[in-house]
C-alpha cells in the first residue's frame, strides 16, 4: 500500500513537470512568434531596409520628376532596391528616411510596388 501512494504522488509530480515545461515551450512559441526580428528585414540581405521603401513610397506619391522616376526604374528593374541604389536616389533627390523602427518588411514592399504599379499605369 504504502509503494502504491508513492507512485500516485510520483505520477502527479511528473504530470505537474511535463504541463509546466508544454505551457513554458507554448508561451516561448507565441512570444517568438509576436516578437519575429526578421519580419523587419527582407531575406536578401542587400535589399534595403523597409525605411526606405517608406521614403521611396512618399516620393513616389508626391508627384515626382521624370528623371526621379527613369532612375527609379533603373534602380528596381530587379524589383530590389539595394541600400547603394537607395543611398544614390537620396543623394540625387534629397529623400528623407522614415524613423519608425518597427515597420515590418513585406507590407512595406507591398505597398511600395503597389505604389510604383499605380504610378506606371498613370504615366502619359
Amino acid at each position: 500500500m504504502l509503494k502504491q501512494a508513492h507512485l500516485k504522488t510520483l505520477h502527479k509530480t511528473l504530470i505537474t513537470i511535463a504541463a509546466y515545461f508544454l505551457l513554458s515551450g507554448i508561451g516561448i512559441g507565441v512570444y517568438l512568434y509576436i516578437n519575429n526580428p526578421d519580419k523587419y528585414l527582407s531575406s536578401n540581405p542587400d535589399e534595403a531596409m523597409p525605411q526606405l521603401y517608406v521614403a521611396l513610397t512618399n516620393k513616389l506619391k508626391s508627384n515626382p520628376s521624370k528623371e526621379f522616376v527613369a532612375d527609379l526604374n533603373q534602380a528596381y528593374i530587379d524589383q530590389v532596391i539595394t541600400e547603394s541604389e537607395y543611398i544614390r536616389l537620396t543623394l540625387r533627390y534629397n529623400l528623407s528616411m522614415a524613423t519608425d523602427l518597427n515597420i515590418e518588411f513585406k507590407p512595406t514592399k507591398q505597398q511600395f510596388h503597389k505604389a510604383w504599379l499605380n504610378h506606371q499605369n498613370t504615366k502619359p
